[in-house]
């Protein structure tokens, strides 16, 4: 009888344990709505749930990441928009100049309002959104372009410090994307073609491969068999006995080389060289600034090609600036591609994880109902069962 009692005690006391923890758990699910609170609820599910949710943070990241990458690239189309606009109405300017005949206080005039242009130009090309440089490259926190000024004030040089390389950004999973841009592969014509001499000093182009750019000044003094040439305003100068086909003349200012072929001079003077397919957008107003100014009193005729020579270097730039925005228009669309399917499969993940993890509360709500009635029988019959006595098996 003793066993009998003892192993009743013990059924009954596991029955409402285990009747007291299930209405526990479906308690916790009516307050939190969620069928798996904890891994040890399904191991399973819950692993699966904890992927899901991992892959969407990381989604999210993706989605900031394309946020401020477009919101970069939105401003620097509307930047190169008004560059391309500056430009135009200087190319525009000097086209009235070329093709006409002007006097010497209009060609002044245009001078000027092409160095406001090209103050300009620096300014939107060293735009910065957040202290990001839009057009640094990988250099972001860098200021892209700086400049170099004569004692009138005059932007005389125009130096990049950015990178060349882009800062790529992870907007999905193997694809990056870059919001800022290096400002050379924008603003800078790189077709390099063999220099131009336009004087008369009897001075050629050597064979070896240039390094100086646009519009070079070659001053050339001395005599016969005992030439001196300098392209940096006479701080460096270079002897020449008439000899030499392919001389290295040096810009000590700033490290760049002309090769000269010295075999046909034949007096002193200043020889003006354009290095077409060296262009960018700045450099290309400095020079159409300068020969306005006529500063190396270069004969008229002379003075009229090289002004409509720089009129085709400045179209040719124009063109440049004018591609960048395709580039930028291509990276938008990306952008807005990417978005919407990393959205559409976040609201895919998010709808499975809803799926395993929301409670059916309907269900629940009858689960908890038929387990109370249980409990609550069972803590009757412990109550009747435990409160028998000798006296009651007696009758």
């Amino acid at each position: 009888m003793s066993f009998s009692l003892n192993a009743l005690y013990k059924n009954t006391s596991w029955a409402i344990g285990q009747q007291s923890a299930k209405l526990a758990a479906l308690q916790e699910k009516a307050g939190t709505g969620q069928e798996v609170n904890r891994v040890s609820d399904d191991p399973n599910v819950a692993n699966q749930i904890l992927g899901l949710t991992s892959d969407n943070r990381t989604k999210e990241q993706y989605l900031k990441n394309l946020d401020e990458l477009s919101s970069m690239l939105d401003l620097s189309s509307s930047v190169l928009q008004s560059m391309t606009t500056e430009l135009t109405r200087a190319r525009s300017s000097m086209t009235s100049i070329v093709s006409g005949t002007t006097s010497d206080q209009t060609r002044q005039t245009l001078a000027t309002d092409l160095d406001n242009a090209l103050e300009q130009l620096i300014s939107l090309a060293n735009t910065q959104r957040l202290g990001q440089s839009l057009f640094a490259g990988a250099k972001t926190g860098t200021t892209p372009y700086t400049v170099e000024r004569n004692s009138n004030g005059e932007i005389t040089r125009v130096i990049y410090q950015g990178s060349t390389q882009e800062n790529a950004v992870e907007v999905a999973k193997g694809v990056t994307i870059s919001g800022v841009l290096a400002g050379p592969a924008l603003f800078s014509v790189d077709d390099r073609q063999s220099p131009v001499f336009y004087g008369q000093t009897g001075a050629a182009a050597g064979s070896g491969t240039s390094t100086v750019r646009s519009d070079v000044y070659l001053q050339i003094q001395g005599s016969a068999g005992d030439w001196q040439l300098s392209i940096d305003g006479g701080e460096n100068w270079v002897s020449a006995d008439g000899t030499e086909d392919n001389l290295a003349v040096v810009n000590s200012q700033t490290g760049e080389v002309l090769y000269v072929n010295t075999t046909g001079i034949k007096e002193t003077g200043t020889e003006p060289i354009r290095v077409p397919g060296t262009y960018d957008i700045f450099n290309v107003l400095i020079c159409a600034r300068d020969l306005l100014k006529n500063t190396q009193d270069i004969p008229e005729t002379q003075l009229r090609q090289m002004l409509n020579d720089t009129l085709t270097a400045m179209k040719g730039a124009e063109e440049k600036l004018t591609q960048s925005f395709p580039v930028v228009g291509g990276r938008l669309q990306t952008l807005s591609s990417l978005r919407d399917s990393i959205e559409q499969t976040k609201l895919s993940a998010e709808d499975d994880v809803s799926r395993m993890q929301d409670a059916d509360i309907a269900q629940v709500s009858i689960d908890l109902a038929r387990y109370e009635v249980l409990y609550q029988m069972s803590l009757a019959i412990a109550s009747k069962m435990f409160s028998m006595s000798f006296l009651d098996f007696m009758e």
